[in-house]
């Protein structure tokens, strides 16, 4: 069960900071106000969540909420407010979202 729970923890913060790496690029973008403040705040909740010395027993993090705020950004970001390159990018992390909610359920569960 050690190496389950390892390996889970090792997926989530891998997911984590893939979607941190995209908001470091949408930060360079220019985008409304208020959308780069909500990008800093679901950094913050990443960064939190990614920095906890025992994620393995982090069910005090709530990385569903931060996961949805940081969906809503995402989606509020029309596509068409991206450099070309960056679509892909917002695509695959739309879906890294999903699978590390899934993640987080598993590790949070064992």
């Amino acid at each position: 069960m050690g190496d389950s729970r390892s390996t889970l923890v090792h997926d989530v913060r891998n997911q984590l900071s893939g979607m941190l790496m995209l908001i470091s690029l949408l930060e360079k973008v220019e985008l409304p106000r208020e959308i780069h403040v909500r990008l800093s705040a679901s950094a913050v909740g990443l960064r939190t969540v990614l920095t906890e010395p025992d994620l393995a027993s982090g069910t005090h993090h709530d990385l569903d909420a931060v996961l949805d705020a940081f969906l809503e950004v995402l989606t509020d970001v029309e596509i068409t407010q991206l450099p070309e390159e960056l679509v892909p990018l917002r695509a695959d992390v739309v879906d890294r979202i999903s699978m590390t909610s899934e993640l987080w359920t598993s590790l949070t569960q064992l």
